[in-house]
């Protein structure tokens, strides 16, 4: 016990020295975390991002792109596919979508959506694979059907001038009489929208669009049954093909079955690079990590060689001087673990959002680059096993850094060590 003692009352034998080394193993650990939990984030958003494709078909108008007021492409799902595709065996759920288009001076235009409250706000052109997350204010709930509230992106709030600190009493107009050359102008009245939360979905294009409840849309737009789209989820991904049958047969030519492919893109192209990236950068952290362990553990041991010489000729046991030598080791690793781990739950998100803003975007796609970073939960939380694992491995490294160290020292003489320099 009074070997023990003699290594834990040795972290502090130098104030300088206790600081650079619990620095040192604090800022390895807090970059070996934040990497890990990137990469955990990332992988959960691959796996929302399957798990809302893989059993999913998407129904538009055979031919068209079933907007309300674009030039061409303004043909619907007719009244009554609703409740066909909802009666069809293997079909867990249907979500109805529709959409407009409104134009925006120097933006072109923005997509008007209008959805039901607790449905997937999937986003026009790149719908299955936005998965867009709340960012500032509410979501639409049940209570807003038939009310004149929106969520908008950021993209669009930027443009409309809209900050987090306006929203409940920032509005937005839609003057359904203004025309562009995708857009054709409708005689209706304009609706004004009171915006009560912003989203970010990692997809610039994304970001631009607004969602409201898909009565109030109905409304607004003069369309009383009829849709732009439905998503319609299978029980089973293996059931998938037996859905799409099904429908084609009740639906007949009227309705285009489409088998959504753009989520493939997105995780090769965006989660594929991000994970890359992710990887490459956890792998160098725990690289870190061991180096910074194994080699402080080293020069530790060698700067009391003096003492261990001492003790040696005071007849202590080579065994109680290990001891004290591996409680130092490990008092330190585990002090400056829980430093780091300490830092990255205070600051971990913030810097994951820099990291991935400033290191890991520049990769992306041009289309991803300013929205992705801000579309991931990134929370600085990390799973108990996660943390023990990282713990237990440098544990190890110090370990074997210190007895490898014990072992050169305890092999000299008590006078050779006495007098190493």
């Amino acid at each position: 016990m009074s070997m023990i003692w003699l290594g834990l009352r040795n972290l502090a034998r130098s104030r300088l020295r206790l600081f650079v080394v619990l620095g040192l193993l604090s800022v390895a650990f807090y970059l070996a975390l934040t990497m890990t939990a990137i990469g955990n984030s990332m992988s959960a958003r691959t796996e929302a991002l399957q798990g809302s494709v893989n059993n999913t078909l998407q129904l538009r108008a055979r031919g068209s792109m079933s907007h309300i007021n674009m030039v061409r492409n303004d043909d619907l799902i007719p009244e009554g596919a609703l409740e066909q595709v909802r009666s069809t065996p293997h079909v867990a759920k249907v979500e109805p979508y529709l959409l407009a288009m409104t134009p925006t001076a120097g933006m072109g235009f923005a997509m008007i959506i209008g959805v039901e409250a607790g449905d997937t706000k999937r986003l026009e052109s790149h719908g299955e694979a936005g998965l867009p997350r709340l960012i500032a204010g509410r979501d639409l709930t049940a209570a807003d059907d038939g009310d004149s509230v929106a969520i908008i992106g950021q993209g669009y709030a930027e443009f409309l001038g809209i900050s987090a600190d306006e929203l409940g009493s920032a509005t937005v107009t839609l003057d359904l009489r203004r025309g562009h050359p995708m857009i054709y102008p409708m005689d209706r009245p304009a609706r004004t929208l009171k915006v009560v939360g912003i989203y970010a979905s990692g997809y610039t294009f994304g970001d631009v669009q607004l969602f409201m409840p898909l009565s109030t849309m109905r409304e607004i737009y003069g369309v009383p049954e009829q849709l732009s789209w439905l998503y319609v989820a299978a029980d089973s991904a293996e059931n998938v093909p037996a859905v799409a049958a099904a429908l084609r047969e009740k639906l007949g030519n009227q309705v285009g079955i489409i088998a959504p492919t753009n989520v493939a893109n997105f995780q090769t192209r965006v989660s594929g690079s991000v994970q890359q990236l992710t990887v490459t950068g956890s792998v160098l952290a725990y690289a870190l990590v061991l180096i910074v362990v194994f080699f402080l553990m080293l020069l530790l041991v060698r700067e009391r060689r003096r003492e261990i010489g001492t003790l040696k000729a005071l007849g202590v046991p080579a065994g109680s001087i290990v001891v004290s030598l591996l409680t130092e080791a490990i008092a330190f690793t585990l002090i400056g673990a829980l430093l780091g781990a300490g830092a990255f739950a205070l600051t971990g998100a913030g810097v994951m959002e820099g990291l991935l803003t400033h290191g890991a975007t520049p990769w992306l796609p041009a289309r991803y680059q300013d929205a992705f970073a801000s579309s991931l939960s990134l929370t600085a939380g990390l799973a108990p096993m996660t943390l023990a694992t990282v713990i237990g491995a440098a544990l190890l490294v110090a370990l074997a850094g210190s007895l490898y160290s014990a072992y050169q020292t305890l092999r000299l003489s008590p006078l050779e060590a006495i007098r190493h320099e």
